[in-house]
């Protein structure tokens, strides 16, 4: 009997682990190891949701420490060019190089994800407009002085936008993303632009 349930253990636990390998090839990047679009976004609206929660109700404010988000889009300048260049053996290392900056450069209680093509996305738990402009300046700078195509130096347009109240996950990503097309379209690339320097609010 025992030898019977030690088996039934085994199989469970075995199943466990698929069961986690599944979820984990839904929402992991393969290439950098970051989440993926999916991952990211279910980690980080749930996270929004808590906290509109904790906002809403006093008692449980009490017993959640964050109290803001801000949300850094970054786009890579010139991939498809670097891609097209070079090779897309290239432009995956420039990938990885990127990611691990990235994942550098933030802390463990930050998300990190990768939303495909040349798009890298972070929530910054706990930090406001300036904090996070800070650090995608951080990151951008990095970026350009250690991530090379070839000979070029590579760079990112940077857009960033902190959760206000009553913002969707889905208004912070626009925000973010408005913010990022400003920095790369209407000011010259490799630069990060605050989505309160563009919004009429």
């Amino acid at each position: 009997m025992t030898e019977e349930i030690q088996k039934i253990k085994q199989e469970l636990h075995r199943k466990d682990l698929e069961i986690r390998e599944l979820k984990s090839l839904a929402t992991k990047d393969p290439l950098t190891g970051l989440n993926n679009r999916r991952g990211f976004e279910e980690e980080v609206r749930r996270l929004i949701k808590d906290l509109i929660f904790a906002k809403e109700n006093p008692e449980a404010r009490k017993h959640f420490y964050i109290d803001s988000i801000s949300l850094i889009f970054f786009d890579i300048d010139n991939f498809k060019k670097l891609n097209d260049t070079y090779g897309h053996k290239i432009g995956d290392q420039v990938l990885q190089q990127i990611s691990q900056i990235i994942r550098q450069k933030v802390r463990n209680i930050d998300f990190i994800g990768r939303r495909g093509g040349e798009e890298f996305v972070v929530a910054l738990v706990g930090s406001y407009e300036e904090d996070a402009y800070r650090k995608a300046e951080e990151i951008r700078k990095a970026i350009k002085s250690r991530v090379k195509a070839g000979n070029e130096i590579v760079t990112i347009s940077v857009g960033l936008a902190e959760l206000k109240d009553r913002v969707s996950f889905e208004d912070l990503i626009k925000q973010a993303d408005k913010a990022m097309y400003t920095a790369k379209h209407e000011r010259g690339k490799d630069n990060v632009v605050r989505y309160s320097e563009i919004s009429n609010f």
